[in-house]
């Protein structure tokens, strides 16, 4: 009797027991991020493109890739875009449609009026000229501001980014933090943390995430950010091949060694692959040449595919479960017969695409349904 009472008190305290009396570990299982940036949606859409599924029947995008176990959409989102493209107005919507798949949403803010990268930081024009002291108000009331309309209208981020690929450091010359400006690490990180600041007293169960490109010399980066005391929950890297590397082992040496020495999960937040090196445009694509792919990966769509597979188990390798996911970079942006600049004069992307140039979804399609 005693033995049968000690045993009860352990199960209930350290797990569940099963109707066998097995001990099992009631801990959730993380869920896996397989998600996609689908940001040229919202201007996509209104062109009525036929994507098609691996048979070639019509579909609705967002319906069949999270059909096929896609359940993480990114957006990103720009300050005042020339264009209308990527405004609070669209990601707001497009959040709506976010919400009713079933998916979770991740939030990439530029704080720029265009494209941010490790290259180009502009500030929003409505914030240049300004005071360090009001930089850092319009920073925390602009962020506050996003996460809460987004809240309010019931399509809450899970994930938020602080910035896109913000090696250098973002609103550029106030949080720049590259050449001249490598000694202003303390005001970035100042800035970045009232975007933190903002992002949780909207709710506190949103991921923060600060985002990166490239995976080897990361750890510089982070490194800098904790010596200022810098406030996140997610580490987010961009990786292609063509610009952060081309070896295996160098790349998950560092990418396990991120997750290691910052105690962070890790989530690939860009990625992408070509399924062919030919082009469906008059555009110059991003890739087009053997040189910059990888030899383990051809440029087929099978190889594409055997890429992915390789970063999921890269992923999920990573000690400690720290490995959450990964987002695959506009698998919608195909070339097609239009007049903007997505259309077949534009696209640099078709193939890196998910689809193929009739628009029918490729092999690597699959990976999303069976990891």
């Amino acid at each position: 009797m005693i033995r049968k009472v000690i045993l009860v008190l352990i199960c209930s305290v350290v797990s569940s027991c099963t109707n066998d009396n097995t001990v099992t570990n009631n801990t959730p299982e993380k869920l896996f991020y397989k998600g996609m940036d689908l940001s040229f949606q919202s201007e996509l859409e209104s062109y009525n493109l036929d994507y098609k599924d691996q048979n070639g029947n019509s579909i609705n995008l967002l319906d069949y890739v999270t059909s096929k176990g896609t359940n993480l959409i990114r957006l990103r989102l720009w300050h005042t875009p020339e264009n209308g493209h990527n405004s609070l107005e669209k990601v707001k919507l497009y959040a709506l449609k976010i919400k009713a798949s079933g998916a979770d949403f991740l939030l990439d803010i530029h704080y720029s009026d265009t494209w941010a990268d490790p290259g180009n930081q502009e500030p929003p024009n409505d914030w240049k000229g300004m005071s360090s002291t009001e930089i850092k108000n319009v920073l925390y009331r602009y962020t506050k501001q996003v996460v809460k309309e987004l809240k309010d209208q019931g399509t809450t981020p899970a994930i938020v980014q602080i910035g896109n690929e913000t090696n250098s450091g973002f609103l550029w010359n106030f949080g720049k933090v590259w050449n001249e400006f490598n000694n202003n690490w303390p005001f970035y990180v100042e800035l970045s943390n009232e975007c933190y600041k903002a992002i949780k007293e909207v709710d506190n169960n949103i991921k923060t995430m600060i985002h990166i490109a490239g995976v080897t010399d990361t750890k510089i980066f982070f490194e800098k950010v904790e010596e200022n005391n810098g406030n996140y929950d997610i580490i987010g890297l961009s990786y292609y091949p063509q610009f952060h590397g081309k070896n295996l082992i160098e790349i998950q040496n560092n990418i396990n060694l991120l997750a290691s020495t910052f105690n962070k999960d890790i989530l690939l937040t860009e990625v992408s692959y070509p399924f062919t090196l030919d082009w469906n445009d008059n555009a110059n694509n991003f890739i087009g040449d053997e040189s910059q792919i990888l030899t383990e990966f051809p440029s087929t769509p099978n190889g594409q595919k055997r890429f992915l597979e390789w970063v999921i188990k890269v992923l999920k390798e990573i000690p400690d479960n720290k490995g959450i996911g990964f987002c695959y970079w506009a698998p919608d942006w195909v070339a097609f017969s239009g007049n903007e600049t997505t259309s077949t004069k534009g696209s640099s992307w078709e193939n890196q695409c998910l689809f193929d140039f009739d628009h029918n979804a490729l092999p690597a399609i699959e990976i999303f349904t069976d990891n």
